[in-house]
């Protein structure tokens, strides 16, 4: 057999491979001598058939065998010889199959890009600095007090006013034709609270309890397609108002609700809180910024096949994203547009996969079976009614590497944040007039 490589990229070669004609023959006759051996052909004892007849009945067949046999044979001698680290699955031209003459063939295959040593320290990356102030304590205080508030009828006033929380109902129509996907029986909501459209909202602030008023506006945020550019009227109608009464802060709320003695108490077990997910917060912003200078550092290039199965995985949380709020892209142009967005994102993620790799090989970075087994029982014990299921996917090789993998690369982008130089700067606050 020969074959000859050529360099398509740092990332890509191309294997033209020839095998010989005696071992095209070879393998015809092989072939040919199996299906004989084991076909059924009417008018015949097993075995005993012509060959002019096995090759009518069955000559795609062997030429099939032949060929896979022999393009499976030559290309993992040819990867073998060459010494390629295949990353992809390989993109095949068959050339003529012909039992007196040799067969030529190539193969393009996806390979690991040469990854020089990497540099290990002098990175400077920064950290914002945990500052966890009163108001943030207050901000929390409150927010509990709003979940724990009850809805009291309001009496002596039918005017409803923002603030209330009205029950109303919705009737819908658009074109004199009843929208009943738009329809509301019942429901309680806040006036001006941004949970119906604007301009019900703005319109439901004049209303009185007992009256029905309309109004006309587009359809809301996930109303039926065919509904786009058209004018929806809603018929509202005010049954009742009442407002939000909360609690008192003091050591019973405390007690009631945040499972302390005291309101102190419960203000520093709020502090540790806020400060140990400021801490999760700002370890994930400096992680971030060193994995930032490591790719900028090492441009290396990057297999397509790579960038393609990681954009492959990221359109697929897009889409369950999408889905969770009762949305889905409207066609495969918009899908098309997705995926090009998603590739800087995409190609960003496997360079820093391939370099985490590398350098975990430089600084003999390991996971322990006894490690492996533990992170292994606690992904398991956090599935719940799914734990069965887990612990099944889990029993599997390659689901277990995959996790050793990623607690390997954890581990050493946490020794690289280590040896960093890392500077606490103040969180950026927001511009005026930004979200």
């Amino acid at each position: 057999m020969k074959f000859e490589v050529e360099e398509v990229s740092s990332t890509r070669r191309k294997l033209a491979i020839e095998i010989p004609a005696e071992r095209v023959a070879s393998e015809f006759e092989r072939a040919y001598r199996e299906i004989a051996r084991r076909a059924s052909i009417r008018g015949f004892r097993p075995g005993k058939a012509p060959r002019g007849v096995i090759e009518r009945q069955f000559g795609d067949q062997i030429r099939e065998e032949v060929v896979t046999s022999l393009v499976r044979e030559g290309f993992s001698s040819a990867v073998e010889d060459a010494k390629l680290e295949m990353v992809s699955q390989p993109e095949l031209e068959l050339g003529t199959l012909d039992p007196k003459t040799a067969l030529t063939f190539s193969a393009t295959v996806d390979v690991m890009p040469p990854i020089p040593e990497v540099a290990t320290t002098g990175f400077t990356i920064t950290r914002p600095r945990v500052a966890i102030v009163d108001q943030d304590i207050d901000k929390v205080l409150e927010q509990l007090r709003l979940r724990h508030g009850e809805l009291v009828p309001v009496e002596g006033r039918t005017e409803v006013a923002r603030g209330d929380f009205a029950t109303i109902a919705i009737a819908a129509e658009s074109e004199g034709e009843a929208i009943p996907a738009l329809n509301v029986d019942s429901a309680t909501v806040e006036v001006a609270g941004g949970q119906l459209p604007p301009v019900i909202d703005d319109r439901l602030a004049l209303a009185r309890v007992g009256e029905t008023f309309t109004v006309d506006g587009p359809p809301p945020d996930g109303a039926p397609a065919e509904l786009t550019d058209r004018q929806v009227r809603y018929a509202v109608t005010v049954s009742a108002i009442a407002e939000r009464r909360l609690p008192q802060l003091d050591d019973e709320f405390a007690k009631d609700h945040g499972d302390c003695e005291t309101l102190d108490e419960l203000r520093s077990r709020i502090r540790e809180q806020l400060e140990r997910e400021g801490n999760r917060r700002a370890d994930v912003v400096a992680r971030e910024g060193l994995v930032d200078e490591l790719v900028k550092q090492n441009q290396i290039d990057v297999p397509e096949s790579f960038v393609g199965r990681r954009i492959d995985a990221l359109l697929r949380e897009f889409l369950m994203e999408l889905g969770a709020r009762g949305l889905q892209l409207s066609g495969p142009e918009h899908e098309a547009e997705a995926r090009e967005k998603l590739r800087p994102r995409a190609e960003r993620e496997v360079r820093r996969d391939l370099l985490l790799d590398a350098v975990a090989r430089q600084l003999d970075v390991r996971v322990t079976d006894e490690e492996l087994a533990e992170q292994l029982g606690r992904i398991v014990a956090s599935g719940g009614k799914h734990a069965e299921q887990l612990r099944e996917h889990y029993a599997h090789d390659h689901a277990r590497d995959a996790v050793r993998t990623e607690m390997t690369r954890g581990r050493t982008l946490e020794q690289l944040v280590a040896r960093a130089d890392v500077e606490e700067v103040d969180a950026r606050e927001p511009e005026a007039g930004s979200e």
